[in-house]
């Protein structure tokens, strides 16, 4: 009997579903809801009642649910709900796409089998000899392949005899190969990629430097269980040897301690001028040779949130010389002026206090550092007495000094210190005038002072008048003009004076072991004055209009009255400090102007500055020019930079960056880079120089490989080069 009635048959297979749940009512596996019809259509579309089945043929179509079933012919058993489908199978669903040529597929429990099939599921594309979907989000190629490449020969490809695919999940697979193009690169006994994560399984880092010379930096990610993951490192430089590390990223959930939070371990071997180095250099400035050394870094970071309000942190640092961060991370060193800490804390912060405790240990006798043996600190931020004007706020703490001298060059220093402040201030009104009152209070205790005399209280008291008010006026401007969307113009003035003093405590600071800023305090009175300026519009953003600053300016200063101490030979002069300007402009989103001067009202000189200029008017084109200057008796700065990215074409784009020192008139730093895209691949080629000659001066040449699907490559630069931005202070 034949129909062509897509309503009729969508009744009958409605009879036959409710013998079928009958039947299956006590089968945990029937996923099927009462009276949910399957939709069969076709060009031809045959039932045979006796036997079971429905065979169509012809644009055949099928919809189950969230399942969409298409293919040239089918024959579908009602009984078992089990659908064979033959000619340009596709089978879509939201998590992914299954196609092939023959697929058997299970519509009561949404599971498919196929030959010679493909799964897409995003940013995966696979393709096996045997495909099925085996759950509602899980996928399994036997003796397939998976890639992000959407080619049908793809450019690289990831071949396993097992692999398990979970769209926006995971892919699983065991005794996996890397294959580029048709070379087999490397292999892995258990691959496991979390498809939530950016960052590539492989990295290569090639190029060559005239401190390294040739260099290989390669990074190696394995996923133990969920996120906690491993990526060994192993390196070559021609000059400096072979290296090798790892670092452990944890999280302790996956490993089913829930609670004892998350971490990191790295720990980085350089095996200096021993094995496979030509031209060995010395690392220590007064080396005159190049014996060899094993260089090395260890860290460990823990933290621990024990509740919303109370966490835990833990890091260790030790290295093997004070240069291998400089030498092997400069980057990291540049960014922080890296001093390793050793330290152990916990912090609670409550609605009306927070409580810390601290222990700070030296594990690197090259550095000074000040330890803490321990500290425990508790501090009351402002707190408004019921509802009066009267606010209060505290700092207490008590802490186990031991200052140690690098290389112990000199006899450790150790006291035990207990310091409070106290402050209490008031809030009114006077006309326009806010007007904040206030009163300090210090006692510090000192178990003993440089003649080691026992037992010493330093107090000293304190107090001023904040004085603030603010100043604004609306312009009904509604223009284009120059393409600036200006809806409305809000001028607002903002005038701050604090008047400040500080009695001069009762034991000289030279007197003290100087321990942090707290043994410093000296005699302070002046007054700190600054006004602000500001410049609002609406633009829209989102279909509504949201408040921007199209321009800011702070001028601050600061007046010091002329101090001398009771009974020290020690005076200071009456003045101002350094006149401070911070200025922004964004007439547009995407340019702005940031600008910062420091002048000394002496003599008008500048004594820092910076300006910077950023274009971005899409996403193919950034310009940026900065420019620092910074006076100083030695290594003072006068630099202009120079930063330009620019994309040609969806294959090329190129980088350009400059900096040049206006002082001695030359150039100290060029970097020039080149990136293809290569469909799933991009590819950067940069040299880097340092001068402006491309033969002699300091270099270095570096290739870096990212799989476009997984962006995040730079894990290996982060150990090698780095590139001040325009404007940015030199460390």
């Amino acid at each position: 009997m034949f129909l062509r009635s897509r309503t009729l048959i969508s009744l009958i297979l409605c009879v036959c579903l409710f013998s079928v749940i009958s039947y299956a009512q006590d089968d945990e596996m029937v996923k099927l809801k009462s009276g949910q019809p399957i939709i069969v259509d076709g060009d031809k579309v045959e039932f045979f009642e006796r036997e079971n089945k429905i065979v169509a043929e012809g644009n055949v179509s099928i919809e189950y649910g969230e399942v969409t079933l298409k293919c040239d012919s089918i024959e579908v058993n009602t009984k078992t709900q089990k659908a064979a489908c033959r000619g340009n199978v596709r089978i879509e669903h939201s998590a992914g796409v299954l196609t092939g040529d023959y697929i058997v597929y299970d519509l009561l429990n949404k599971r498919g089998e196929i030959l010679e099939g493909e799964v897409k599921a995003f940013p995966w594309f696979g393709q096996a000899e045997e495909t099925a979907r085996v759950g509602d989000n899980e996928y399994l190629l036997k003796k397939g392949s998976v890639s992000t490449c959407d080619l049908d020969s793809p450019h690289y490809r990831i071949e396993a005899k097992e692999i398990r695919v979970f769209p926006d999940d995971k892919v699983i697979a065991k005794n996996a190969v890397v294959y580029i193009g048709k070379v087999p690169v490397m292999w892995f006994p258990y691959y496991y990629h979390p498809i939530i994560n950016t960052r590539a399984k492989v990295q290569f880092i090639p190029g060559r430097s005239s401190d390294w010379g040739y260099f290989l930096l390669s990074a190696w990610r394995f996923y133990l269980k969920g996120n906690t993951r491993v990526d060994a490192l192993l390196d070559y430089r021609t000059k400096k040897g072979f290296a090798e590390g790892a670092n452990l990223y944890y999280f302790m959930n996956d490993l089913g301690l829930s609670g004892l939070g998350e971490g990191i371990f790295r720990a980085y071997f350089v095996q200096q001028n021993e094995r496979g180095t030509y031209d060995p250099t010395p690392f220590r400035n007064d080396d005159e040779g190049a014996e060899p050394e094993l260089r090395k870094r260890f860290q460990w970071m823990h933290r621990i949130d024990f509740d919303p309000q109370t966490v835990g942190m833990i890091e260790f640092n030790k290295l093997s010389d004070e240069y291998v961060i400089k030498d092997y991370y400069y980057d990291e060193y540049e960014e922080n002026n890296w001093v390793p800490q050793n330290y152990a804390s916990i912090t609670t912060a409550q609605p009306n206090f927070m409580l810390n405790l601290e222990l700070k240990k030296r594990f690197n006798d090259f550095y000074t550092v000040v330890q803490k043996l321990p500290e425990a600190r508790i501090d009351i931020p402002q707190q408004r007495f019921w509802s009066t004007p009267i606010f209060y706020q505290s700092s207490t703490r008590a802490t186990v000094f031991e200052k140690k001298y690098e290389f112990n060059s000199q006899p450790a220093e150790t006291v035990e210190r207990f310091d409070t402040f106290q402050q209490f201030s008031y809030a009114a009104k006077l006309g326009f005038l806010n007007l904040v009152p206030y009163g300090t209070f210090r006692e510090t205790v000192y178990s003993k002072d440089k003649s080691e005399k026992n037992v010493i209280a330093r107090t000293t008291i304190g107090g001023g008048i904040d004085a603030f008010s603010s100043f604004h006026r609306t312009f009904d401007v509604n223009s284009d003009w120059g393409g600036m969307d200006i809806n409305g113009l809000r001028h607002i003035i903002v005038p701050k004076v604090r008047y400040f003093h500080t009695r001069q405590p009762n034991v000289d600071k030279d007197d003290l072991f100087q321990m942090d800023d707290l043994d410093e305090i000296e005699k302070e009175n002046g007054v700190a004055l600054s006004l602000e300026n500001k410049l609002q519009t609406k633009r829209y953003y989102g279909g509504c209009l949201k408040q921007v600053d199209l321009a800011r300016l702070i001028i601050s200063t600061t007046y010091d009255f002329r101090m001398k101490k009771r009974e020290f030979k020690f005076e200071k002069e009456s003045g101002f400090s350094d006149v401070t300007f911070d200025m922004e402009l964004r007439p547009y989103n995407w340019f702005y102007i940031d600008g910062k001067l420091d002048i000394v009202p002496s003599n008008a000189a500048i004594k820092t500055g910076s300006l910077e200029f950023v274009l971005e008017p899409g996403k193919d084109f950034r310009l940026n020019f900065g420019y620092r200057y910074e006076k100083k008796i030695v290594d003072s700065q006068n630099e202009l930079t120079f930063d330009l990215t620019y994309r040609l074409n969806p294959k090329w784009r190129f980088g350009w960056y400059e900096r040049f020192d206006l002082k001695r008139r030359e150039i100290e730093e060029q970097q020039f880079s080149v990136t293809r895209d290569l469909h799933c691949w991009e590819v950067e080629v940069a040299y880097d120089i340092s001068g402006s000659n491309f033969l002699k001066d300091d270099y270095t040449l570096w290739i870096a490989f990212k799989i476009k699907a997984f962006p995040d490559l730079q894990l290996g630069l982060s150990r090698n080069f780095t590139r001040r931005p325009a404007g940015a202070t030199r460390r």
